[in-house]
């Protein structure tokens, strides 16, 4: 059966099996329920690979749970044997279940991945060879599902590991011999990233990349091999190595010698113990470790070593770091744990629906993976929440410790700090370690870092590890170390007082060169200066422009920049690497040693200069998958690029705002302006305004407030704009003014824009926009007591509203428009004397929220209920609601107020007066205080006074009533209850006589219904 097979001779669906990289079981084209069980997937697992043979019960539940004791290890297999039959029913023809044994029926057609992978490879014959093993090849997406403890699979996984390096070689030869270097090339880089030990497949890919002319990536490929040796096993490259790196920078004019040493970790033996302590605590519980530090102190030096230590454990390690003004896109630091090589490897096995959401962080999975659905738009708590969930599958997908390293904290954007928080947060239990550095001086009291910091001590997640400077003993130990001599004892105290024992000040001036005797620049600039102005000329072509480009340098963008030829690239980038300014990274990349040194090269260069750099820079980076638009927005904009730079901010503000990262949006489309008002006063000026200003309107909003003088200022400048160039009014300029009108209070201000809002979506045939502005006009109209309006709105939008436009309406306004008109039109049509259509539109509106499952709606449509139970006279029904809510997830500020409100009120007539009372009090004075919302007040005030409607004292009555009509505006709407109430109480306190209960009688409003 071929690997494209989903039917079989009959035309029935086949059964597919796959289990290498990910497991996944399709019917023809449909994939099968997951198991969500790594025990139910390693049975599977076994069975199938077992050749159709039987397998003994008790020998599968040995293998499967080593630990436990034989009952207890049968007994759990029932357990999982049934939960796969339950979930998978679809597998009965294939299964065959004894008392004893288990077997996979191979007799019945089924189409499996590892053993059609190794059919390819047992194939015979050579006319077709390479076809078999580039297709054994591409079938093999990934090792075979680790199963931690399970001795069995492992010893298949290790089998079938091996035959996929030993099938890249053979392809490698068979591609070389048919002189297709591009393909043997590739093939060579996939081996040595399954290996970077491996020196043969090192010379390999090195020979591979001269004979096609990337020489520079035949370089890299030597350092990564050399690096890789000198921390894993301590030792140089082969003699063979060295010959074929030899012959390679024959041409190049570059001195050969060997590599500057990198700094040697010196003392820190208390810190090493701790993080030591960090990991073998993770093994039970999610940890966070902060190493905290000045610049210099060797924070991120101590956690290369401990990474290194954890991965020759077997841990699954990635690194990432916050970037100090360089545009980051949101979550920069995650995309960068997603895209290092051994969380790579885990997407595969991850279901599409993760896929899908991971495909707004890394695009290239939609090309990557064939028929993955691309995300579409999703409100933010929904997004969040998808997107968190799918990091942390990628994450945890395999059982075995994770490390992720996170470098600058204190550069962190927010997005990425909430995800850390969740990753530990959400499963305490897992075997996962943060590891994190930071400049505690650099970190801001009020960013996201120190948020972060904050929440994890509270949540006992935090451990810190401070580093201080070295003292005169491990000074005088690192020193030696350098020189490979111990230095005189008054040049060692020299060196410290001036060094005040910075590591990197120590190493800095011993490699600028120190001898004895001579003195010490007293700033590490000078001696970085020193050390630079010794470079070669092809080095310092390079570290200029390479400073530019970052702390992290992709080789493609470096070659692309620099003017220089092949042989200056690759004698250069020798001589960087083996002075220890540069070290290498996976991927064609290098970074800086330290970005003390970068910094110091960044400002060498001259002011033309680095403008210069920075355009090339920018373009290059534009050129090179994957984008990051705000990165190549600063560098632009750095270049003195307007036109530009303006481009690639709004396209780095539209991928921010599709995650939700509201304030780097915000942050973007300023700086586009602040370009953009460089230029001369022109319409093709003012209109690329006018488009910034109205995608800025959304964004701000969310950061500051409707009624925020910044958003003010930006809807009085689009108007402007707009009048100048004789062009209609944006609509999302007219949702923005509606919403400010709404949450003022200025609701025939609200009505007006609503309905030019109206025509425009009408003329637009914007459904979506048509059903928003009905819904506001209905609002607008709602509160200022227009019942009779408010009702044919509302209807209008219920009638226009399309199921299918849902996502659509809660992207761009945070709500399902038929939730809040159907909850609205119940208490305008209770007012308007519909007392059971009233309470059937409310129920409508419960249903609906139900339906779209968003927190949101459900608790605004709740809140709703609950008023038309007080309206209503239906205590037992305001009970019910009020317990629905007790439960919610209650997200918005001010659905937290009124939920607040309205438990005051059951508690007080449930005879808890003084607490209850005390709670609605609470959430007046917090309304008071916070941003306004349309009504908000004039429903807790509608609260209050309900609960003061039991006659418990008359003076409170009359005084809430009081204050309802003080209120004005949106009050109008209960102004006629807060007057009965008013006249009942002042009546029954002028004859001395209790008044009666009105709370118990249904409401009855003196609106007149026309």
């Amino acid at each position: 059966m071929t690997a494209a097979a989903t039917t079989d001779d009959r035309g029935g669906p086949v059964l597919r099996v796959r289990l290498l990289g990910r497991f996944e079981l399709r019917l023809g084209d449909r994939v099968l329920a997951p198991l969500e069980s790594v025990r139910a997937e390693s049975l599977l697992a076994h069975l199938v690979l077992a050749g159709g043979a039987a397998q003994p019960r008790r020998r599968l539940a040995a293998l499967l749970w080593p630990d436990s004791t034989d009952g207890q290890a049968r007994t759990n297999l029932r357990k999982v044997l049934h939960t796969v039959r339950r979930r998978l029913p679809e597998i009965a023809p294939h299964l065959e279940v004894t008392p004893h044994t288990l077997r996979w029926r191979h007799e019945v057609p089924c189409w499996v991945d590892a053993l059609a992978f190794e059919t390819l490879l047992d194939r015979g014959g050579t006319g077709d060879r390479r076809a078999a093993v580039r297709e054994a090849v591409e079938l093999y997406a990934g090792d075979l599902e680790d199963a931690g403890d399970d001795l069995g699979l492992r010893e298949k996984r290790d089998r079938l590991r091996g035959r996929h390096r030993d099938a890249l070689a053979e392809l490698a030869d068979l591609a070389e011999a048919a002189g297709d270097l591009a393909e043997a090339a590739s093939i060579a880089e996939r081996l040595v990233r399954a290996d970077p030990l491996a020196e043969e497949a090192t010379r390999r890919l090195m020979r591979l990349c001269v004979a096609r002319g990337e020489r520079a990536h035949a370089l890299r490929a030597f350092h990564a091999c050399s690096a890789a040796l000198e921390r894993e096993l301590g030792v140089e490259v082969s003699a063979a190595t060295r010959a074929t790196y030899d012959a390679l920078l024959a041409d190049a004019d570059a001195a050969v010698g060997s590599r500057a040493v990198g700094p040697p970790l010196i003392g820190r033996g208390p810190e090493r113990a701790r993080l030591g302590a960090a990991w073998r605590s993770a093994e039970g519980r999610a940890r966070f470790v902060l190493v905290s530090g000045e610049a210099g102190v060797g924070k991120s030096r101590l956690v290369d070593e401990f990474r290194a230590w954890c991965a020759r454990r077997g841990a699954v390690t990635a690194e990432a770091r916050g970037h100090r003004s360089e545009g980051a896109l949101a979550y920069g630091p995650v995309v960068s744990w997603l895209r290092s090589e051994a969380l790579a490897a885990r997407l595969g096995a991850l279901g599409g629906p993760h896929l899908t959401d991971l495909a707004r962080l890394l695009p290239e999975l939609l090309a990557d993976v064939p028929d993955l659905e691309p995300p579409a738009p999703l409100p933010e708590a929904d997004l969040r929440r998808r997107l968190f969930d799918a990091v942390a599958a990628a994450v945890r997908r395999r059982t075995g410790p994770v490390l992720l390293v996170l470098d600058d904290l204190q550069h962190v954007d927010r997005e990425t700090c909430r995800l850390v928080h969740y990753l530990l947060r959400s499963d305490a239990g897992a075997q996962l370690l943060v590891v994190a550095t930071a400049r505690r001086e650099e970190l801001d009291p009020d960013g996201p870092a120190s948020d972060l910091l904050d929440a994890l001590a509270a949540d006992d997640l935090l451990d810190e590890v401070p580093l201080d400077r070295l003292g005169v003993a491990d000074t005088a130990a690192l020193a030696e170390q350098l020189a490979g001599a111990p230095l005189p004892e008054p040049t060692v105290r020299r060196l410290h007082e001036d060094t005040e024992g910075n590591p990197l000040f120590v190493v800095e001036a011993l490699r600028a060169g120190l001898t004895g005797g001579s003195a010490l620049a007293p700033r590490v600039q000078a001696v970085i200066e020193t050390r630079l102005a010794a470079l070669g000329d092809a080095a310092a072509a390079l570290v200029g422009p390479a400073a530019v480009i970052g702390r992290v340098v992709p080789l493609a963008v470096l070659a692309a920049v620099v003017d220089v030829d092949e042989d200056g690239l690759v004698g250069g980038l020798d001589e960087l690497w083996r002075r220890g300014i540069l070290r290498e990274r996976p991927g064609d990349e290098y970074e800086f040693s330290h970005d003390k040194i970068r910094e110091v090269a960044h400002r060498r260069l001259g002011p033309l200069a680095r403008r210069r750099t920075h355009r090339r820079v920018g373009r290059a980076l534009a050129a090179h998958a994957p984008v990051d638009p705000g990165r190549v927005a600063a560098h632009l904009d750095r270049g003195d690029a307007v036109e530009e730079a303006v481009s690639w901010y709004r396209r780095a503000a539209t991928d921010a705002l599709l995650l939700h990262a509201y304030a780097d949006g915000v942050q973007a489309l300023d700086r586009a302006l602040e370009l953009l008002a460089t230029r001369p006063a022109t319409p093709q000026r003012d209109a690329g305004e006018l488009t910034l200003r109205t995608a800025l309107l959304a964004p701000l909003a969310s950061v500051d407030g409707y009624t925020s003088a910044a958003v003010a200022r930006t809807q009085q400048r689009s108007l402007a704009l707009a009048h100048s160039l004789g062009a209609a009014e944006p609509p999302p300029l007219l949702r923005s003014l509606v919403m400010s009108a709404m949450a003022r209070g200025a609701f025939a201000e609200a009505t007006r824009f609503a309905e030019r809002l109206a025509t425009a979506a009408e003329r637009a045939g914007d459904d979506v926009a048509v059903v928003e502005a009905a819904w506001v006009l209905g609002a607008a109209s709602f509160w200022r007591a227009d019942f009779a309006a408010a009702r044919a709105h509302f209807e209008r939008a219920v009638a226009r509203y399309r199921p299918e436009d849902h996502r659509a309406h809660v992207v761009r306004t945070g709500q399902d428009p038929k939730v809040l008109s159907l909850a609205l039109l119940g208490i305008t049509l209770l007012f308007l004397g519909h007392a059971e259509r009233a309470r059937a539109a409310v129920d409508e509106a419960l249903a609906w929220a139900e339906t779209v499952a968003h927190p949101q709606n459900r608790t605004s449509a709740r809140v709703w209920a609950a008023m038309l139970a007080i309206d209503a006279g239906d205590g037992p029904a305001l009970v019910r609601h009020v317990a629905a809510l007790a439960d919610a997830d209650v997200v918005a500020p001010q659905l937290r107020l009124t939920t607040t409100a309205l438990q005051g009120l059951v508690d007080v007539r449930a005879g808890r007066r003084e607490s209850g009372l005390a709670a609605i009090d609470d959430a007046l004075a917090a309304a008071r205080g916070a941003e306004p919302v349309a009504g908000l007040q004039a429903y807790l005030g509608r609260v209050e006074l309900a609960a003061h409607a039991d006659g418990a004292d008359p003076g409170a009555a009359v005084a809430a009533a009081e204050r309802l009509l003080a209120l004005g505006g949106a009050a109008c709407v209960w102004a006629p209850e807060a007057r009965r109430v008013r006249a009942t109480f002042l009546e029954a306190a002028r004859r001395g006589t209790a008044a009666e209960r009105p709370a118990d009688d249904p409401r009855r409003h003196d609106h007149d219904p026309a």
